[in-house]
């Protein structure tokens, strides 16, 4: 009997749908059925790599101080997470899938009231945050482990030991065909959906003469794979870690320039760790230095995509 896994990615930033899709396609190249689900910034992404996709509620925290976010909690927050558990718990009781991957808490609750076993992906482990963010993601862990099956954490050092119930994978990069030739050019921007101030990196890599491309461009269109692009420019300069993985994965150098904690976090222990072909930038000044330098070494990253290790777990157990 064939294998029906779900996939239901969490709707704030196109990340959580962009490492999803790796795995979805793996898991479809060993004969299994897929089915995906999120919404947000992310489902435009799904739908051009051909999954269809249903309309769920997407849940947003807003509010930069205390009146607005509670403004924001009573009148949004709170009525649209209710719809999107109930949105869904239909859906995963009308797909009735084997395995369920899920980095949506609301998706991991209704897979545990239905039976159906899941796995959580997430890219953070507690040694990567300080203590502030420790306890919370302990504590979010140990609830996750009562209920799934493991959590798989897509990390940028998979050779690490694995902490309890937690398996590594190396970066999950949507890959395109052989056959997705792009024209070579000098540097991709790529700001993810918090990204700042990288019009002024722009303006000074093309004062120096580069030619640079933006996923914010008029003329960029969606496309179903990053990784033609990313292995078609000299030097990347991005935020997130889906973004991070497109790049390495291709074997082109990163400069990581973080905005939101987590993925300052991540450049930090990225920068402590001495990488080859990664680099972490904490201003426009620091970013343009090191696509230069970057442009003028060999200096490359030199990962495989962690799809593969990653179905290898859903399937295996």
């Amino acid at each position: 009997m064939s294998q029906k896994v779900a996939i239901v990615y969490w709707c704030d930033g196109a990340g959580h749908a962009a490492r999803s899709i790796p795995v979805a396609k793996e898991l479809e190249s060993r004969g299994v059925e897929v089915s995906m689900a999120g919404g947000g910034k992310g489902q435009k992404f799904v739908e051009v790599n051909g999954f269809d996709h249903p309309g769920l509620t997407t849940v947003t925290v807003e509010g930069s101080t205390p009146i607005p976010f509670l403004k924001h909690t009573l009148f949004d927050l709170v009525p649209s997470a209710a719809r999107r558990m109930r949105e869904v718990y239909a859906w995963l009781e009308r797909e009735d899938p084997d395995t369920l991957i899920t980095d949506d808490v609301f998706a991991g609750l209704a897979a545990a009231n239905l039976g159906i076993e899941f796995y959580r992906i997430d890219h953070l482990t507690t040694d990567l945050l300080d203590p502030v963010w420790t306890v919370p993601l302990t504590v979010y862990n140990e609830i996750s482990l009562a209920f799934a099956e493991g959590i798989i954490v897509t990390s940028l050092w998979a050779d690490d030991p694995d902490p309890k119930g937690i398996t590594r994978v190396g970066p999950l990069a949507q890959e395109g065909d052989q056959t997705d030739d792009v024209e070579p050019y000098d540097v991709l921007l790529n700001p993810g959906t918090h990204g700042e101030n990288f019009g002024a990196i722009r303006r000074q890599l093309e004062a120096d003469g580069l030619d640079v491309r933006s996923v914010t461009d008029d003329d960029w269109e969606t496309v179903p794979a990053m990784t033609p692009y990313t292995a078609a420019a000299d030097v990347v300069v991005c935020t997130g870690f889906s973004s991070i993985a497109d790049t390495v994965v291709a074997g082109t150098p990163c400069v990581i320039y973080p905005f939101l904690p987590f993925q300052k976090a991540l450049a930090e222990q990225a920068e402590r760790r001495g990488i080859d072909g990664i680099a972490r930038a904490t201003s426009v000044a620091e970013a343009v230095e090191s696509v230069r330098q970057f442009r003028a070494s060999e200096e490359r990253p030199k990962y495989e995509n962690g799809a593969p290790a990653f179905a290898d777990v859903v399937l295996n157990g």
